[in-house]
């Protein structure tokens, strides 16, 4: 039962029961609330009955609420439209990791959940030369359309970037610079950016203020050493550049590159996250039981110990496999 007062005495009650014989609902207008609990008693008793002691009120009243609820709809599909939409076209920016030639010396899967209608979560791979590929995972702080916006910006200018400069360090000190005078302001981004080398096996990396990657190598997770640096396009933020790092990668390591939404998440009712060790032992455990699939059955095992009903925050991972 719905009630609307519609004056100092009258109001406008609603009622929708199921009837047995098949009757619908009705609308009453009563005097006073105990004329409506009166109403509603006897309703239930008959299932559906009508007392209307003003229809012109009645029908006024209610053809304005339905005229009201059709305006509130057409914009909430306009909208879910329109954000679909939003959806679509970053799905579109992210790279197809099937397509990717790596000439057999690696494999690559990754996944893309947001947790709203856009993201500010992002990852890439890009072909560099014959061989040497650039991965890049970001996040944006924030979530919706200004994220995205920031996501698109940063993603077209690190695949101009990986061209010019052969530096991990170079190319973040160059973004850091392009998007405090081209992003939205006072919104910044997290970034972890790597290059391998399929000759030399070799990985460089650099981090701006972004998790670093896990390494899963025999069977032991351990992370990948280095500086965080400071978040890039924050022109609060400064700092005296990025730092560079190499590792030598073996046949069979695993490189677990995320964003902190598989980290930060409630594990238990009193609010104890998942943070990085509780994320390097689902890592360990999916590779040892195998699959087609691994990081896919690892953000779902992720999604299920996670209390909430829904994800607060974008999660975004990339799993890059040494084959030779």
């Amino acid at each position: 039962m719905h009630a609307l007062a519609l004056d100092g005495d009258r109001m406008l009650v609603v009622i929708v029961l199921p009837s047995a014989t098949g009757t619908e609902g009705s609308e009453v207008l009563v005097k006073s609330s105990e004329d409506a609990g009166a109403t509603f008693r006897q309703v239930a008793r008959f299932r559906a009955a009508t007392v209307v002691t003003s229809p012109d009120l009645f029908w006024q009243s209610l053809r304005l609420i339905v005229s009201r609820l059709r305006l509130i709809t057409a914009r909430q599909v306009a909208y879910r439209d329109e954000h679909k939409a939003l959806r679509e076209v970053q799905r579109s920016l992210l790279p197809d990791l099937s397509l990717i030639d790596a000439k057999g010396a690696f494999t690559a899967e990754a996944v893309w959940e947001p947790c709203t209608y856009a993201s500010g979560d992002y990852y890439d791979l890009i072909p560099i030369d014959a061989d040497r590929h650039l991965l890049a995972v970001g996040d944006v702080m924030g979530h919706g359309a200004e994220s995205s916006l920031m996501m698109a910006i940063a993603r077209a200018q690190i695949r101009e970037l990986a061209r010019r400069f052969r530096r991990t360090d170079e190319l973040m000190l160059n973004l850091d610079g392009y998007l405090r005078d081209n992003a939205p302001q006072r919104q910044g981004m997290s970034l972890v950016v790597a290059v391998y080398d399929r000759r030399e096996r070799v990985l460089e990396y650099s981090a701006a203020g972004h998790p670093f990657p896990l390494l899963l190598r025999a069977g032991e997770t351990s992370d990948l050493p280095g500086k965080p640096g400071i978040l890039l396009a924050l022109p609060f933020l400064l700092g005296a550049g990025y730092e560079r790092r190499e590792i030598e990668l073996e046949p069979g390591d695993h490189l677990l590159f995320f964003t902190d939404g598989l980290l930060e998440l409630p594990v238990d009712d009193a609010g104890t996250l998942l943070g990085r060790d509780g994320l390097a032992r689902l890592f360990a455990e999916v590779i040892a039981d195998g699959g087609d699939a691994p990081l896919a059955e690892l953000a779902s095992r992720v999604g299920a110990i996670d209390v909430n009903e829904t994800a607060d925050d974008d999660r975004t991972a990339v799993l890059l496999t040494v084959v030779e």
